[in-house]
């Protein structure tokens, strides 16, 4: 375990040591030299490679695994030099092989790079190149990827020899005996890996950050993954041999927890424990509970960590994990691999594909390897087709979406709820026809234009078709729509059911004004609004029937489209990121009684605050929609007092798995209490590192818009369940 006083001056580097590279200047200088290349991958892998070459190599007297952002040049000649190139590139645009593939949520073929290393996969490529026959009317193509892919690796391993040299100054000019073995284990792991298959555990761990590095660093986030899954052979034959010990590896994981740090931030950099191997067989080790621990151990926000909840779990590693949320740590999240795993068979994927999965930042699946798929994409508040239902097709507040046009009914025509509820469907169907119709000419785009040969080395079935990976290469290529606001959708369509067709308390002219003017002088309506009607998330069927309802029918809406793309079809996700504050801005207020600028709902669970019927009728409600066809991702939140976490720890154990056992998709925890939320508010400088759940992910709470801190201290804090 890293000393108390050694992770002080790494997260001291972390907070208060500004670090950074622009390679901007190395961008422009590849783009003008290389910008009469015949095509835009053969020019990407030059400005990735001009990048890997130019980045300053740098390691801190504190690291133990290499690969780490350098000290800040921010003096002004080097300012002038970046901005001069800016302004140039910007010239250029997202054209001529200047753009990226990257989808920032996707995992690399770890078992390949450790089994092969760069060099191996670079004799593949040059096979495959050698193999191309002319006849193929394809062969152009398949040369133009081939050789940017070579490119790439070469750099690749590059980088590799200017770390390894860089370390082996340091061991030189080193007078401190533990600093100086430390440094040794660095530089025979630098000597081999990348470049070569991993021979320990060492080597493995080095050569995965390494790369998670480099594809950092040429503009992509391609994340951990698995580590207790494929660096668990590693530990098992060194263990075995004595050559490592627990304490060591458990350190090297705490150096890679903070590694991720570093080059993350508070982006929510995935790093999954538990669930199946490929063929299926549980997967559950030393490795899994390591990296449970070292939650805490390293106290920052990330990696994101995940577990993949099944029946196989051990009950003392689940014990652990819900110890980590009782001090704060806000992880790990639960997934439940049984639902996860049957909706990435429906959508299409493979069994063995299907095994081995990740939640790819926030609660979003990503088949390991296989990738190419587009997340959150796009944000769609659906809460605006009340909007337009109500308003003669015209928004109340706010942006407008991009849709159809469809003649708006008159209200008078709709003197039942049965026929509001059907305009409502209508007008779903006409948003998410015009905004997808983006999204194609998104993917179009990316399949023309974009590239990133690199990472595409290692994403099935890139090299096998000599294709990158956002123009067929990958195996699958889902987009995933994201709809915060669907319980404000679903509490709102009960309420006008309530006050306007069954009590007929107001007209649907009168609730229209009443939105338009934010509820002012209409306080006693608000109030019906938010305290007598129906409320997603209490086990109340009247409105938990209209979710059900409502989600299968955007599932079988998106049926209808795919895209230019191999495989590019679209599925459902049900969390926020940040979004549903900046939609929350940008709608108007809700017939639910949701005032205009405040947040959506963030998940798929209740509108904050409205689970007055606590956890269990939460689950009830949610566990009566078929959550396994939103592989797009679906959150659910939960806030426990720090009493009742503590004295109903066992209680809660229970809870977790007869939430799983109900198929609900996904949990995750707060607990923090109000006093401790008010107080960062008053003094941010107080709590720099408090950790918070959002919505679908966790980041520090004085970091976040104040929307969306007012929305996290909104939520209702439960004392039982």
């Amino acid at each position: 375990m890293l000393s108390e006083e050694r992770k002080t001056r790494i997260k001291h580097n972390l907070f208060d040591v500004p670090h950074g590279f622009d390679p901007i200047v190395a961008i422009n200088n590849a783009y003008i030299e290389n910008k009469g290349l015949s095509t835009h991958e053969l020019l990407r892998a030059k400005i990735d490679a001009a990048t890997l070459d130019a980045y300053p190599v740098f390691i801190d007297p504190d690291d133990l695994i290499a690969g780490h952002r350098p000290l800040l040049d921010d003096s002004e000649e080097v300012k002038n030099e970046r901005e001069e190139a800016r302004r140039h590139m910007n010239m250029h645009g997202q054209i001529n092989g200047i753009a990226s593939s990257s989808t920032a949520h996707r995992v690399i073929d770890y078992e390949k790079l450790l089994e092969k290393g760069l060099a191996g996969v670079l004799n593949e490529v040059k096979q495959k190149l050698a193999a191309v026959e002319f006849s193929d009317p394809e062969c152009a193509d398949k040369r133009s990827f081939y050789n940017a892919c070579i490119i790439s690796l070469e750099a690749a391993i590059r980088f590799q020899e200017k770390y390894h040299a860089e370390a082996v100054r340091l061991l030189n000019d080193e007078q401190d005996p533990e600093r100086i073995k430390e440094l040794k284990n660095m530089v025979a792991a630098l000597e081999n890996v990348p470049k070569n298959p991993a021979r320990n555990f060492r080597e493995a761990i080095q050569s995965i950050w390494l790369m998670e590095f480099m594809a950092n660093i040429i503009g992509e986030n391609i994340l951990t993954g698995r580590p207790d899954n494929y660096l668990y052979p590693f530990y098992k034959k060194d263990i075995e041999s004595e050559t490592i010990t627990d304490d060591e590896v458990f350190t090297l994981i705490e150096d890679l927890y903070f590694r991720h740090n570093d080059i993350y931030g508070s982006w929510p950099a995935a790093l999954m424990v538990g669930g199946r191997k490929r063929n299926g067989e549980p997967n559950w080790n030393e490795l899994s509970y390591m990296c449970i621990r070292a939650i805490e151990t390293t106290g920052l926000v990330n990696p994101s960590v995940a577990v993949c909840y099944n029946e196989a779990m051990p009950d003392d590693l689940l014990t652990l994990c819900l110890e980590m949320i009782e001090k704060g740590y806000t992880r790990p999240s639960f997934f439940n691999d049984d639902i996860a795993i049957k909706g990435l068979k429906e959508a299409g994927v493979s069994d063995e594909d299907a095994n081995y999965y990740i939640h790819s930042t926030c609660v979003e699946l990503t088949p390991i390897a296989t990738s190419n798929i587009l997340v959150a994409t796009p944000y769609i508040n659906l809460n605006k087709g009340l909007e337009y239902i109500l308003n003669n097709g015209e928004k109340i507040f706010g942006n407008d979406f991009q849709r159809y046009e469809i003649k708006p009914q008159e209200l008078s025509e709709l003197d039942t709820f049965e026929k509001f509820y059907d305009a409502t469907k209508a007008m779903i169907e006409n948003i998410l026809k015009g905004e997808l119709e983006n999204i194609q000419t998104t993917v179009l785009f990316r399949k023309r234009y974009s590239s990133l040969p690199l990472v595409s080395c290692f994403i099935n079935d890139c090299i096998a078709m000599g294709k990158e990976a956002a123009n067929d290469g990958a195996r699958y290529s889902f987009i995933y729509p994201c709809f915060p606001g669907f319980i404000n959708l679903i509490d709102s369509l009960s309420a006008i059911r309530k006050v306007v067709y069954e009590e007929k308390r107001v007209t649907l002219e009168e609730l229209r004004d009443a939105l338009k003017g934010n509820f002012d002088g209409e306080e006693r309506l608000r109030a019906f609004l938010l305290n007598k009607c129906p409320k997603f998330g209490n086990d109340i069927d009247e409105s938990d029937e209209i979710g059900k309802d409502l989600f299968l029918y955007i599932n079988e809406e998106l049926k209808q489209f795919n895209t230019c793309i191999r495989n590019g079809t679209f599925h459902p996700s049900y969390f926020a990121w940040i979004m549903h504050g900046v939609l929350g801005e940008q709608g108007s207020a809700t017939p639910d009684g949701r005032k205009q600028a405040e947040a959506l709902s963030e998940c798929l669970g209740s509108v904050q605050g409205m689970d007055k019927n606590g956890p269990i009728a939460l689950m009830h409600s949610t566990s009566k929609i078929p959550q396994h066809y939103g592989i797009g991702g679906i959150a659910t939140n939960f806030r426990f007092s720090k009493k009742f976490m503590h004295e109903g720890f066992e209680q809660i154990k229970v809870f977790i798995k007869e939430f799983m056992k109900n198929g609900n998709f996904e949990a995750q925890f707060n607990v923090v209490d109000q006093q401790t939320l008010y107080d960062a508010l008053e003094h941010p400088e107080k709590h720099k590192t408090l950790l918070v759940r959002v919505a679908g992910y966790s980041d520090y709470f004085v970091n976040l818009a104040p929307i969306i801190q007012r929305e996290i201290i909104s939520r209702l804090e439960h004392d039982g369940l």
